[in-house]
């Protein structure tokens, strides 16, 4: 996961972009005083700073297994783990600002999460690209064995909104053994 960050997220304070270990204190103590209650400052990988006067009090926090937001204090905090995250859709428009949707599954039920970026729009393409890296990732908690029901759909969602070509979507689905 860190490397995955290291690689994808700029360390851009002008785009609300924050990377360990460069994430200014006044930010991380807004996070977890505000919305990350439970998270230790040092355990944070990286840092969306939604807020127009750069306390971290909004936005959203990349940990090693999951990442915790919220857009507002009119809303509560929201927990994603990674390994949930099943669908992952951006949009950016002028009425709605810019945006994550994610659909994530926990247990029978699955359910959509947004993630407003409407602060710092110019960062959804990075924050995009890393979720649906991650999205990815093995669940660490199940050490030999792949949930291939949940890596399928993961695939065929991948492959019908053009982010994976038929080609490829072949090649991974005859990994399978």
């Amino acid at each position: 996961m860190r490397t995955l960050i290291k690689d994808l997220l700029p360390h851009a304070p002008k785009i609300g972009l924050y990377v360990t270990p460069e994430i200014p204190q006044k930010r991380l103590r807004g996070a977890t005083r505000d919305y990350a209650k439970d998270t230790r400052p040092e355990d944070i990988l990286a840092l969306y700073d939604g807020t127009f006067l750069g306390n971290g009090k909004d936005g959203a926090v990349f940990l090693e297994d999951r990442l915790i937001f919220q857009n507002s204090d009119l809303e509560s905090p929201q927990t994603v783990c990674y390994r949930d995250i099943v669908f992952i859709e951006s949009s950016r428009s002028k009425l709605r600002g810019a945006q994550i949707v994610m659909e994530v599954n926990r247990g029978r039920a699955t359910f959509s999460v947004k993630l407003d970026l409407s602060r710092h729009p110019e960062s959804t393409e990075y924050i995009e690209q890393l979720l649906r890296n991650v999205m990815l990732l093995p669940d660490p908690s199940n050490s030999k064995e792949t949930d291939w029901a949940a890596v399928s759909r993961a695939l065929d969602r991948l492959r019908s909104d053009g982010s994976l070509t038929e080609a490829d979507y072949k090649k991974l689905m005859n990994v399978r053994s």
